[in-house]
């Protein structure tokens, strides 16, 4: 008996310790943001778009396109499309955070129900828990450049990991050390990230400006390869393929915005970088990095041979160096840069992963998880699912970015259309936080049945090439083709078809209209508080969250 008795009182000291807001459907870190935490302010942003824009990935986005047969031209014009294309994604998806002060998985719950949110929570976290191990890895990486450029015996580190694990004793070195410096980052609260943000972006700014200027100087420009003398079917796929590889790439940051934006205190700070400060660090780093990777390929012939990733990551670039010339100035100069890169990689991990994965997983279980239990169990599955066996080649890297944007890409278009076009931006906010079926979130059983289809259907036409593209096997040119665009065809499939489908069976709670919480931050309205407007609408108390409703849903 005396175990039995303990039970209950050992899961209860696992509870998030909040007193009177935690329940089945809330607790802080998925209400609405508080006044005295709504502390972004416009540098705060362009801090957070310079960190989207000036990172590994950005730079890697271009040139491994380049080394996967794109000319130049070609690539450049794909990544500004495919940037641009991000930002407007960005700012639809942002809007919600603006008005309502609440993030990413209340949106699910408007959507998909608040049991379908569930799993758009799981398929967003497995995206995560993959890029936060790709950008843990170069982390590793980094830390590996600055341990190599101090200590010539580390440098030759003799290898005792057999080849069969994809990684070297050293690169596992650095792995470690990058976890451990992470870790105890996660354990800042988001509304205090801003100035170690700005810090680790100037620094690897800095870094990748004087990685370019240095490779200009040596190579006497950049060496851009030769344009493609014909235009192809297959060369009009991979632009497309790196228009929708790039956005792939940016669709975490982008469909995620209302998990910064709801931090805001004004509307224009958020837009104004979302539109412009995002996509121009955007372009800006992708083209250096294509300008460095054929300036390399000119300098270093070897460098651009098959699978080799030297030539496209900036961070294995820097080790291609130090094996090329490993004198005093070679040594400081990749020490500073791997120093810089390392700080982007903890910054664009903390703002891409950490925080949205552990709010994405405090709304899943309310009452044991927050925003930072919930980073925790982001770390643990990332780092065990061996990120670097993703990114070895640079197809295989633009084939894990596709895969993000098929599973992610659907949650965007249909996000987008079910609150700016079918609800009209209205949201009745204390409906997210019941559990019983007059909620008009609840739909069939918490399952919203239109997005599930929706975002089927549209999986469905990437599905073939996607399990091609992973097993090295073709299932048809056409699903091939598919799946190089799916990006494209996910954001705008699922739109309409989810669109076409409210016109015939509309959502419950028509016609929608705006109901809100009235002990929190009021939303916002073209600049205004909405306690400021007279809006017409009744706002409603966060102690009339039905508790009996809950215990019905914990009980189903």
């Amino acid at each position: 008996m005396g175990p039995l008795l303990r039970l209950p009182r050992t899961f209860k000291s696992l509870e998030v310790s909040e007193e009177g807001q935690n329940s089945r459907w809330a607790n802080p870190d998925v209400l609405p943001v508080p006044r005295h935490q709504i502390t972004y302010d416009w540098k705060a942003y362009a801090g957070y778009w310079l960190a989207v824009g000036f990172n590994t990935t950005t730079w890697s986005l271009g040139a491994s396109n380049l080394a996967n047969g794109l000319d130049a031209g070609a690539t450049i014009g794909a990544i500004a499309v495919g940037v641009v294309i991000a930002a407007l994604v960005a700012f639809v998806s942002g809007e919600p955070g603006i008005r309502y002060h609440l993030g990413f998985p209340m949106i699910s719950r408007t959507t998909f129900g608040m049991y379908g949110s569930y799993f758009v929570i799981m398929l967003k976290c497995f995206v995560n828990f993959i890029f936060f191990g790709i950008q843990s890895y170069w982390g590793g990486l980094a830390a590996n450049i600055v341990l190599s450029a101090i200590f010539p015996s580390f440098r030759n580190l003799e290898n005792t990991i057999p080849t069969s694990s994809g990684i070297t004793t050293k690169q596992l070195i650095g792995f470690i050390i990058y976890i451990v410096i992470f870790t105890s980052m996660m354990f800042i609260h988001p509304s205090k990230l801003s100035r170690h943000v700005w810090i680790s972006q100037v620094w690897v700014t800095i870094t990748m400006f004087g990685l370019f200027i240095w490779a200009m100087s040596q190579n006497h420009g950049a060496s851009f390869l030769a344009p493609s003398k014909t235009i192809s079917a297959r060369h009009i796929v991979r632009i497309l393929q790196a228009i929708s590889a790039v956005a792939g790439a940016w669709t975490g940051a982008c469909i995620r915005q209302a998990d910064w934006t709801r931090f805001t205190k004004s509307r224009t700070a958020v837009v104004a970088n979302q539109l412009i400060t995002g996509p121009i660090a955007g372009i800006v780093c992708a083209v250096m990095g294509i300008a460095v990777t054929s300036a390399i390929a000119a300098m270093y012939p070897s460098s651009l041979s098959g699978s080799s990733s030297t030539v496209w990551n900036p961070i294995s670039l820097l080790d291609y160096l130090q094996t090329q010339d490993y004198s005093a100035t070679t040594r400081a100069g990749t020490f500073f840069a791997g120093l810089g890169f390392f700080a982007s990689q903890i910054t664009i991990n903390l703002v891409q992963n950490s925080v949205a994965c552990g709010m994405d997983l405090a709304s899943m279980a309310p009452k044991y998880i927050d925003v930072t239990r919930g980073s925790l169990i982001m770390c643990v599955v990332g780092y065990l699912i061996q990120p670097w066996r993703f990114v070895n080649q640079a197809g295989l890297f633009i084939s894990v970015l596709n895969s993000f944007g098929m599973f992610v890409s659907p949650l965007a278009g249909i996000n987008a259309v079910d609150f700016w076009v079918v609800r009209r931006l209205r949201w009745k906010i204390p409906d997210l936080y019941k559990g019983k079926e007059d909620n008009i979130y609840w739909y069939t059983a918490g399952l919203n049945w239109r997005a599930f289809v929706s975002w089927a259907v549209t999986i469905w036409a990437s599905f073939p090439g996607f399990i091609g593209a992973m097993n090295g096997q073709s299932y048809g040119v056409g699903w091939t083709r598919t799946f190089q665009v799916t990006w494209i065809v996910g954001f705008c499939g699922s739109g309409l078809v989810y669109y076409l489908i409210c016109l015939v069976f509309p959502p419950p709670g028509a016609p929608y209209v705006l109901e809100l919480l009235d002990d929190h931050a009021s939303p916002r309205i073209d600049g205004q508080s909405v306690s400021d407007m007279d809006v017409g609408r009744e706002m409603v108390s966060a102690n009339t969250m039905d508790t009996k409703g809950e215990k019905a849903s914990d009980s189903q």
